[in-house]
């Protein structure tokens, strides 16, 4: 591997582990950041791996600097949500009805509508691109994992096919939940086959060039989708204090 790339991979840990920190709460708003030479000690790397971390999240919007205060951690509402990867390690730490519910929520703002721009202006060509999708998605049967990749060229796709350059960019957003959905739909059985004549359903009014039958279809897709999230965060729920319940009668 070349050194580039392995320079760049442990920053981008390095930035991960001290998101974990901040995201978690253990390091709370308002709270200064260790010095550069102790955090390249404390995770093992040199100063320069250090200061490309954090300005890795200062993009993000979880840090910033004050002249002569130091680094500091960023209120809440400064954070760039819509970033991908700050998504995924979120999810990862707190995996929560609510941040499932905020995602799922700012998804179906942005979705439906862009079924309805893609039905009226999506080429031909955009339009084949997204049921390739479909047929590979189709053609995935029960297996999620290869369900999964056509499912996401299937959402942004349409993304792309709306010629909108805020709504491409939402793609990676769209991404990340789609992927959490993806990380739950194990705990559901079937789940992503269930799916799939809801994405038919768009695909036939996308192509019928019918932007309010589009954006319903969506709209339902949606709904299901939050069904699936809410049933699998309660089972997960259910298996954790079913776990805890395990562990005290052993210790018993």
């Amino acid at each position: 591997m070349p050194r580039e790339v392995e320079l760049r991979q442990s920053n981008t840990h390095v930035a991960r582990e001290i998101a974990k920190l901040i995201v978690s709460g253990a390091w709370q708003e308002g709270r200064t950041l260790p010095r550069e030479i102790e955090l390249a000690s404390q995770f093992s790397v040199s100063r320069t791996s250090i200061r490309e971390s954090l300005s890795i999240l200062k993009a993000k919007g979880l840090i910033a600097a004050r002249q002569k205060a130091g680094t500091h951690v960023r209120e809440r509402i400064n954070w760039n949500m819509l970033d991908a990867e700050l998504l995924e390690w979120t999810w990862a730490l707190r995996p929560t009805e609510e941040f499932a519910r905020q995602l799922t929520q700012v998804r179906r703002i942005v979705e439906p509508e862009a079924c309805a721009i893609c039905a009226e202006r999506g080429s031909d060509a955009d339009l084949a691109r997204i049921e390739r999708a479909y047929r590979e998605m189709d053609a995935a049967g029960m297996n999620s994992r290869a369900y999964s990749e056509p499912d996401l060229r299937f959402h942004r796709g349409i993304l792309t096919a709306t010629g909108n350059d805020f709504l491409v960019a939402f793609g990676a957003t769209v991404e990340a939940a789609l992927r959490m959905s993806f990380d739950l739909s194990t705990l559901n059985p079937g789940a992503p086959r269930k799916s799939l004549p809801y994405h038919r359903a768009i695909l036939d009014e996308i192509w019928a060039r019918n932007p309010d039958g589009a954006r319903l279809a969506m709209h339902r897709l949606m709904d299901l989708t939050e069904r699936n999230i809410t049933l699998a965060l309660s089972r997960r729920h259910g298996e954790a204090i079913a776990a805890a319940d395990a562990s005290r009668e052993h210790d018993a």
